[in-house]
């Protein structure tokens, strides 16, 4: 399932940073978009998508997993969003906004027409009471807070407001164009935000109704068929099904055996379905396109940019504090045996958390002699000159402040995840022969979730999905590790925070992306992650009985299923 959400760290406005350096006041200018040209769509019908696990909340401040992101976009709409295939602005709460000349004043009104699902009126009551939310610490929103620090927040009237900021960044309108409020009326009285069982009974406004959750089997929702924003262009022929069923299955490879059954309508790929059974075993079973078969395969490389995988090492843990030891263990995999084995060589090695091929990475790391790559001998001697010995026990030591450690960890990755425990066992294998022990632990989706924002990890296998102009704030940022940020693994490089600094403020493309480079060069030298491998293509299946008027944009990181209708 794809479902096409307003993104922080992907949103861009062409127009917006094209008059970057002009002083005049920027308004909404409404364009053409997709939407309002897509021909009738037949409403009605059921539509199954997988997801792999429980979601941990259902509310936008609190979402920070791939579960509880599904379910946004079906509940409730940012201030506006973007049109997957040109980046422009499309209003959804709000209806315009404008932008002060100095970009320090951001103007939003909404439309007087948004309700709640219960009929009541979308206002700026909500709006603030959102802000308060997100902005209180005690909240556990700190990724998403990140992006709006140093926001303040003016009430004008019942339908307008003004975001302020007193130092703007290139990504400033973008950030809050995507605020997505919550209802006051449901929170207002709440005694612990976090814990409140609205944030499992969700309130929304946008095209459908949450029905039902029944944990680890499926969650339900109605298509909304009073739903304020239906007939505008934009909206007239989107959100078509009349019930949408998220499947709760978190084994990849029964998601497979349901796709080909027709349970779920939807899937995306792994390499490994894809090299073995899509293009092999399976072949006769697939159409390369619609009404060939029962169902059918997609293979496409577009503009969206790719999620890559990686180990993050804990850095308060003292066996990966020093950049000399993580180097060495970057240098005990092997990526190519990875590449081959684990993703069918549809992946590419990684050298940046910004995409290895973009303008925001630096391309001579990519060169032979500065790509890290597996090299045993390499690894020893890095090993050798961090303080690491071989005492006969077969396990390496080292001697930290007169005590005695050994080179043994635990490799964490979440259960049913048949990529990450190949990974892991590869780097098993490869750290056992230098006297490196790891034990590989798998958990539950959202047990291991809580390991990560807790800190009590060692070392885990992610992977973070791809931002077309990233802001490194989020993830790489000191500060950005207080509050179970994003920064899990407690990176913290001083020149790194001041370039992240310099390239938020940086409204010429070409010199943020200069500065981002130098960003990923000190990332890459100083390896808090080992940077694993990125997707090259957007691999998925898709039922017979969908349609739609285009499948899958420039920008789209699938088939968005808010365009699909059933014709059978």
């Amino acid at each position: 399932m794809r479902f096409i959400t307003l993104i922080l760290s992907f949103l861009l406005n062409i127009c917006f940073f094209s008059s970057a350096h002009s002083s005049a006041e920027y308004s909404y200018q409404k364009k053409t978009n997709y939407y309002e040209t897509m021909p009738p769509a037949k409403k009605g019908g059921v539509l199954h998508f997988p997801i792999s696990s429980d979601p941990k909340v259902m509310n936008p401040l609190l979402s920070d997993d791939t579960a509880s992101s599904a379910v946004e976009g079906y509940l409730w709409l940012s201030l506006f969003s973007i049109d997957p295939e040109t980046l422009e602005f499309i209003p959804n709460l709000a209806k315009d906004f404008k932008v002060s000349a100095d970009k320090k004043n951001y103007t939003f009104t909404l439309y007087e027409s948004a309700k709640w699902q219960d009929g009541s009126s979308v206002t700026t009551d909500d709006i603030k009471f959102s802000f308060d939310t997100l902005m209180d610490t005690k909240t556990h929103a700190a990724a998403l807070r990140s992006f709006f620090e140093g926001v303040t927040l003016k009430i004008i009237d019942k339908q307008s407001f003004v975001f302020s900021i007193s130092e703007p960044r290139f990504d400033t309108l973008n950030v809050l164009a995507s605020f997505t409020p919550i209802q006051k009326k449901q929170f207002e009285n709440t005694k612990d935000f976090n814990l409140d069982k609205g944030i499992m009974n969700p309130v929304g406004n946008a095209a459908y109704i949450f029905d039902k959750f029944l944990r680890s089997q499926k969650i339900i929702f109605k298509r909304n068929k009073n739903w304020w924003a239906k007939d505008l262009p934009h909206f007239k022929n989107r959100f078509n099904p009349d019930e949408i069923i998220l499947d709760i299955i978190p084994d990849p490879n029964l998601t497979y055996e349901k796709f080909l059954k027709g349970d779920v309508d939807q899937i995306s790929f792994t390499a490994e379905q894809w090299h073995n059974k899509v293009t092999n075993i399976d072949k006769n079973k697939f159409g390369t396109k619609q009404n060939e078969k029962a169902i059918w395969s997609l293979k496409v490389k577009n503009k969206f940019p790719k999620p890559y995988n990686y180990i993050a090492w804990n850095l308060k843990n003292s066996l990966f504090s020093d950049v000399k030891t993580r180097t060495a263990l970057s240098y005990l995999v092997d990526y190519n045996k990875i590449m081959e084995k684990v993703f069918f060589n549809l992946y590419t090695q990684s050298t940046s958390p910004f995409g290895s091929f973009t303008e925001n990475s630096a391309p001579e790391l990519r060169s032979k002699q500065n790509i890290i790559s597996f090299n045993k001998e390499k690894a020893i001697s890095l090993l050798k000159e961090a303080g690491w010995k071989n005492d006969g026990s077969g396990i390496l030591t080292r001697n930290i402040n007169g005590k005695i450690e050994k080179f043994e960890f635990n490799l964490d990755i979440n259960s049913n995840n048949t990529t990450r425990q190949k990974i892991a066992e590869i780097v098993k294998e490869n750290f056992k022969s230098v006297g490196i022990k790891v034990n590989i632990r798998s958990y539950e989706w959202n047990t291991f979730l809580d390991l990560i924002n807790k800190r009590k990890f060692e070392a885990v296998i992610l992977a973070w999905t791809g931002s077309l102009f990233p802001n490194a704030k989020q993830i790489w940022d000191s500060k950005s590790e207080s509050n179970e940020g994003s920064n899990f693994v407690s990176y913290s490089n001083p020149k790194v925070d001041e370039l992240i600094k310099k390239a938020n403020i940086e409204f010429n493309s070409s010199k943020r992306q200069k500065i981002m480079q130098e960003i990923n060069r000190i990332i890459y030298h100083d390896q808090p992650y080992t940077f694993i491998a990125e997707v090259n293509y957007v691999l998925e299946g898709l039922n017979s009985k969908i349609y739609s008027s285009r499948w899958i944009a420039n920008y789209e990181s699938g088939a968005a299923s808010d365009l699909f209708y059933l014709v059978k």
